[in-house]
This record gives C-alpha cells, structure tokens and sequence, in this order.
C-alpha cells in the first residue's frame, strides 16, 4: 500500500514540476538606444523668436485696462474703456466685451442698459459654447429681476430657465427661481 502511495506520489510530482518547464520567450529589446531630437533650423528659430516678441495689440491693451478698472470698481471709465475695445474687438470676443459692459451697467444699476448689452451679446455674436450663452441669460435674468419692470418677472424666469437647462445653473430652485413656476 505503501508503493501504491509512493508511486502515485512521483508521478504526481513529476506531472507537476513538467507543468512549469514551459519554454521560456526571448525578447528582442533594442539595448542603449538613444533618441535625438532632430536639429533645429533657422527657420524654426526665426518662428520661435517672432512669436515671443509678438507686440500685444490695442484691443489686448484695451482689455487688459478695462478689466483692471472692473476690478477696481471703477464703472464709468470701464464702460468708456470697453466701448472703444469694441469697436476694435475681434468677431470672437464681441460677446465677452459686452458681458463685461453689462455687468458695469449692472453695478451702476442701469438695468436698460444692461439688458441691452446681454441681448446683443445673446443675439448679435458667435458664442463659444452653450455656457457662455447660460451665462448671458443668468445675467440677463437678473437684471431682469432688479428691474421689477412689466413683464419682468416672466422674462427673468425664461433666462434663467435657459441657464439651468444649459448648466450654467444648477442645483435646486434658488432664491433666483424661487418665485418662477
């Protein structure tokens, strides 16, 4: 009985140590390669240079002036700054100057004007994405909503459906909606 076990032991054992034998894969590696980056050319280096040195131009200064005095505080002269930024502005940023004007008009709490700057803004220019359009609309609908003219309060729910529907609110009904059915 004892045999019977012990050869039932080795064959059991040298079933499994020829399980593990399995043939080893070589790999071909490619030892102490060394990638170069290719050298530059004149042109390359003339390229690099122009687009360092490149002059902002008078629409960039222009912003920049106005968003310093929007930091400040300073309203009036930012509206004036912003009014000659876009005369000059590019198709692109014509919306973000007027949401920019319209916020100053809105912190000197000309609402009429303000709406008028987010509704050009809404209707008048290419918008980047749907936020900035959300954005707008939340901006608009608040004016909307310090103004407490007629029909105020069906326009200011409108906008700021349209800022929840494209993200630019979210959350639970606010203070904002609150009233909004």
């Amino acid at each position: 009985m004892y045999r019977c076990i012990f050869f039932v032991l080795c064959i059991a054992i040298s079933v499994s140590v020829n399980a593990q034998n399995y043939p080893k894969y070589k790999t071909k590696r490619v030892k102490d390669t060394v990638f170069t980056q290719p050298e530059k050319t004149d042109e390359i280096i003339i390229a690099e240079t122009q687009l360092i040195e490149e002059p902002t131009s008078e629409f960039d200064e222009l912003m920049e002036k106005a968003r310093k005095l929007f930091r400040d505080e300073d309203n009036e002269q930012a509206i004036d700054v912003l009014s000659q930024a876009l005369a000059i502005s590019p198709p692109d940023w014509e919306y973000v100057v007027l949401n920019i004007r319209g916020h100053c008009y809105f912190r000197l709490r000309d609402f009429d004007k303000a709406i008028n700057d987010y509704t050009k803004a809404l209707e008048e220019t290419k918008l980047p994405h749907d936020n900035a359009k959300g954005q707008l609309c939340l901006a608009r609908g608040l004016a909307y909503g310090s103004r407490d003219g007629e029909g105020d309060k069906q326009r200011k729910c409108a906008d700021i459906a349209i800022a929840r529907a494209t993200g630019a609110l979210g959350g639970d009904r606010s203070i904002l909606d609150a009233d909004c059915d």
